[in-house]
């Protein structure tokens, strides 16, 4: 009868042992590869920025190629004997869907303004971040290179209540606040291992929390006049980074692909038969635009221009897998924007110019 006791309480604790090297070795394995899910395929964690591009990294899934530069830029080697045009913003700046050659940032290299200056194009879009990220992200870098003109690109389908929140996909990031004239950072410094990030990065051990921590670990989010008004804050901050260094900066609005057919199914028929695309996607790109003049900002209207430039009803094509991602540029659309860009340089900006941009 003991024997049988001593041999039942040794399988229990070999099933409880195994079990839990087991349940050690899987959530060690998602959570290795926790913001290659939930953020992106090429990312790492960042504890100022949340996460971050890996340097010197290839990512292929046999049809697409992410490859970063050895500071982790989606560009060549920095060359720091030109001048650098540098590009702000997410996954859109980033190129999500698309190869490196395939890039804004590539096709604006390659446009004859650019290329006649001599300046070196880089890339330090993120996939996912905000604007709060865009701001910090510049930041470390503006001291290092040699910026003659700063591009940020704001995504207007998500910007803003991105801004609101203290994460990205249960992930944690920096959270600002303007209040009283101030910008705050509430989230300055993030651990890896925050209640936010262990709980969405846990895949079954998270069951096993108490509902009263679980309680504890809600994102925090802010209202959305006041995350307007930071929203404009934080875009001014990135400017005025510029302005203490000589560097202008111009902003390009980039619509979400049903934004854009409204509008051109408005330009043909009547506001009825356009019910279909009202997502919200063009009162959020009209907030930024409204934002943009308001506060005398220099920008890109690329939905205007994507707008005007639609004669076969080619739009689609523009946006990745003909626009099944309504997010994401396809190379085509990459190039356009690229044009946009450069035409908008060649129209009004002048470097010799301390107020480069004509702003009316």
């Amino acid at each position: 009868m003991l024997k049988n006791k001593k041999e039942l309480a040794l399988a229990l604790t070999a099933t409880f042992l195994a079990s839990l090297l087991g349940l050690i070795l899987i959530e060690g394995y998602y959570w290795k590869s926790g913001y290659t899910s939930l953020v992106c395929e090429i990312c790492q964690f960042h504890p100022q920025l949340g996460w971050e591009t890996i340097p010197g990294k290839a990512v292929s899934n046999g049809k697409i190629t992410y490859t970063t530069n050895a500071v982790g830029m989606r560009s060549e080697e920095v060359d720091s004997s030109r001048g650098h045009i540098l590009m702000v913003g997410d996954s859109v700046t980033f190129g999500l869907g698309v190869n490196n050659n395939e890039t804004v940032s590539h096709y604006l290299g390659k446009e004859k303004k650019i290329a006649s200056l001599g300046y070196q194009v880089l890339n330090i879009g993120v996939p996912g971040y905000g604007i709060g990220q865009y701001y910090l992200n510049l930041k470390r870098h503006i001291e290092k290179l040699d910026i003659k003109l700063i591009v940020l690109t704001l995504y207007t389908a998500n910007d803003l209540d991105e801004t609101r929140k203290d994460n990205r996909y249960g992930i944690s990031k920096p959270w600002f606040s303007y209040q009283d004239g101030v910008l705050t950072n509430l989230n300055q410094n993030i651990s890896q291992y925050s209640c936010l990030n262990l709980h969405s990065r846990l895949r079954f051990a998270k069951y096993l929390i108490p509902l009263s921590l679980i309680d504890n670990c809600k994102p925090r989010v802010i209202e959305r006049y006041k995350a307007s008004l930071t929203t404009a804050r934080l875009i001014e901050e990135i400017r005025i980074l510029g302005m203490a260094r000589n560097i202008p900066t111009i902003i390009v609005l980039s619509p979400a692909l049903p934004a854009i057919e409204e509008v051109i199914c408005k330009q043909s028929q009547s506001s009825d038969a356009c019910d279909k695309y009202d997502l919200g996607y063009l009162a959020r790109y009209k907030n930024f635009y409204d934002m943009m003049e308001y506060y005398k900002f220099p920008y890109v209207h690329f939905l205007k221009y994507l707008a005007n430039k639609d004669k076969e009803g080619t739009t689609r094509s523009l946006y990745v897998n003909d626009g099944k991602d309504i997010h994401h540029y396809s190379p085509q659309g990459n190039h356009i924007l690229a044009q946009a860009i450069a035409e908008r340089l060649e129209a009004d900006f002048d470097l010799n110019d301390p107020e480069p941009f004509n702003l009316h």
